[in-house]
């Protein structure tokens, strides 16, 4: 599958959480996405993984779908939704749609960025455009790459995931394909275990030309959840994208 460079394992999966330690965050990822969906509306996340944002959303009265190509995190979804609240499918959104349309698409957590071509990126925003309804929403959450577009020997750092288990990560660029590769070693107090992600980072000017060019237009941008302004200085943004009816590169689009 073409994102099988990033997909996570069953032992990346289990640690997942621990990972991404962002709860206050993810409350207000949902309050945002919520509030941008008309009541009793449907969603649909892309990247679903093990429903932080989409189980919240569900429990709310949204009809949620979640489309992710990790079994193992589909696996860790459905022990927390043992009600069947999300609707899940095993697949690569950049190439594979749900065949259904959505008042509102999300793609959070750099997600968009396990897409690593082109190619995908756009074959993922042209998906998004045929499965968002007329006067939908599609919601982009991803970090600004600037800081380390400039990175130019590996970076090494350490993460606490319990009392008994650190990950050891090292970050490398590549800018001439604005290409990140991420080692992941697990020290858990057994045999150390090591994955790797490759990324491609993508500005937030580029993803709006890649979004026009696949019959979407920016709507409004912010730092974060909560609404920051965006600025030159600014590490992330949210992005709202709504489809363009008037534009060429959409003729022929549903």
């Amino acid at each position: 599958m073409a994102l099988g460079n990033a997909l996570y394992d069953q032992k990346l999966a289990s640690v997942y959480d621990r990972m991404y330690p962002i709860d206050h965050d993810t409350d207000q990822a949902v309050e945002f996405v919520a509030g941008l969906t008309p009541a009793g509306g449907t969603i649909l996340e892309l990247g679903v993984g093990n429903g932080r944002v989409a189980l919240p959303l569900a429990e709310r009265g949204f009809g949620v779908h979640g489309i992710d190509g990790s079994e193992a995190m589909l696996a860790e979804l459905r022990k927390r939704d043992a009600l069947g609240a999300v609707t899940t499918q095993f697949g690569d959104f950049t190439e594979e749609g749900s065949g259904r349309v959505f008042d509102t698409v999300t793609l959070v957590l750099n997600t968009f960025f396990v897409a690593i071509t082109k190619e995908q990126q756009l074959g993922c925003l042209r998906l998004v455009r045929e499965q968002l309804a007329p006067g939908g929403r599609f919601v982009l959450e991803a970090f600004d790459p600037a800081p380390y577009h400039h990175v130019e020997k590996p970076d090494f750092s350490m993460r606490h995931l319990d009392e008994g288990a650190v990950m050891l990560d090292t970050l490398t660029v590549d800018r001439s394909q604005q290409l990140m590769l991420s080692t992941h070693t697990i020290i858990d107090g057994g045999v150390p275990q090591t994955r790797e992600h490759l990324l491609r980072y993508a500005f937030p000017f580029e993803i709006d030309l890649l979004a026009e060019l696949s019959g979407l237009r920016l709507v409004e941008r912010a730092e974060d959840w909560a609404g920051t302004p965006y600025t030159a200085g600014s590490l992330r943004h949210v992005s709202v994208y709504e489809r363009d009816p008037g534009s060429p590169w959409a003729a022929g689009a549903s």
